[in-house]
């Protein structure tokens, strides 16, 4: 858990039985969070269709960049299974928290070599405590959460021929000032059809390590070649609007197609009515190229998340636990450079 906003103080015991009546012992001041050497913020067209970005060389550039991507990025726990984040809860925020869009690019100094994700987000945070005049902090609560558990059949999930790690999940996630990552192709998609000219495309084929999420007006498609289970178990708790506790036991890479209709779903920054065509989320390793998906009238009617989960010999199952959650108090609209 990121351990931003918590204070731990530690009695020196030993001094106090040497000299009690010498004086009363100050708190040490909190070491100051390290930072960018220099920031970038402008806003963002709002018509983006591509939205995300992290780090790459000396310099964390995000395109289409939220509030809440940012705080997202800032504050989710790393993944340790490749490049899909772990999302945090949060609570509270401006009204522009997901409509305002920013370009960023912030320069870090690599002198000392590759800098963790851990010191990367707090870098993060102090960016957004400085542009933004964030103030925020990070708690516990007790909330609705899900247990990903076997169906009575059991699981029904698909291992990947070929369980070699492939992507970042072989890597690891790229690092600020770290190597540049090992080129993974992806064909870019057909442009989407002109307005009423109708038709559909074939998705382009995923690599291995891949994995994609595709939507249209009706319904999402989530795609994944060789994916670690832990990546499948993250998407699902963007996309069930709750954190997914996996209780199955499953390892391994796996291969699947899961497609549900958008009722109850909530999209990760996205403000409300249908997506733009051609919108895809993620990246290697995490999400692919995303596109409008080919929607058949006379098709029987796309199930819900939780049906969906279910034809994969799995159940998502109510219940409560302890959550980790982002209270946001007050954040500004940051000025442009």
């Amino acid at each position: 858990m990121n351990q931003a906003g918590k204070v731990l103080l530690f009695v020196a015991s030993l001094a106090f039985a040497v000299a009690p009546m010498l004086s009363e012992t100050k708190p040490q001041a909190a070491s100051p969070k390290p930072t960018f050497e220099v920031v970038s913020i402008k806003p963002s067209p709002q018509n983006l269709n591509i939205r995300g970005g992290g780090p790459r060389g000396n310099s964390l550039t995000v395109t289409g960049g939220s509030l809440r991507m940012l705080l997202q990025q800032a504050y989710s726990k790393p993944s340790v299974t490749g490049g899909i984040i772990q999302q945090i809860q949060i609570i509270g925020g401006p009204n522009w928290i997901d409509s305002d869009l920013y370009e960023i690019n912030a320069k870090a100094d690599c002198s000392n070599g590759p800098i963790p994700r851990e010191q990367m987000m707090l870098m993060i945070q102090s960016m957004l405590e400085d542009r933004f005049k964030l103030k925020a902090r990070v708690e516990t609560r007790e909330l609705p959460v899900y247990n990903l558990v076997p169906g009575r059949e059991g699981s029904k999930m698909k291992l990947s021929a070929d369980q070699t790690p492939a992507g970042p999940a072989a890597v690891g996630p790229p690092q600020l000032c770290g190597p540049p990552p090992p080129p993974m192709t992806l064909p870019a998609p057909p442009a989407p059809p002109p307005p009423g000219a109708g038709g559909t495309f074939t998705p382009p084929p995923l690599p291995r390590g891949a994995l994609r999420m595709m939507l249209n007006q009706t319904g999402m498609n989530m795609q994944g070649t060789a994916t670690p289970f832990g990546n499948f178990v993250n998407f699902l708790s963007q996309f069930s609007g709750r954190p997914v506790i996996d209780k199955t036991g499953l390892k391994g890479l796996f291969d699947f197609t899961l497609q549900f209709s958008r009722e109850g779903i909530t999209l990760p920054g996205l403000v409300g009515g249908p997506p733009p065509p051609g919108l895809g989320i993620g990246g290697p390793g995490g999400g692919g190229l995303g596109g409008p998906v080919p929607v058949d009238p006379a098709a029987d009617p796309i199930p819900s998340l939780f049906t969906a989960i279910q034809e994969l010999g799995l159940r998502l199952e109510s219940t409560k636990g302890p959550v980790d959650v982002l209270v946001v108090e007050s954040a500004e609209k940051p000025t442009e450079n």
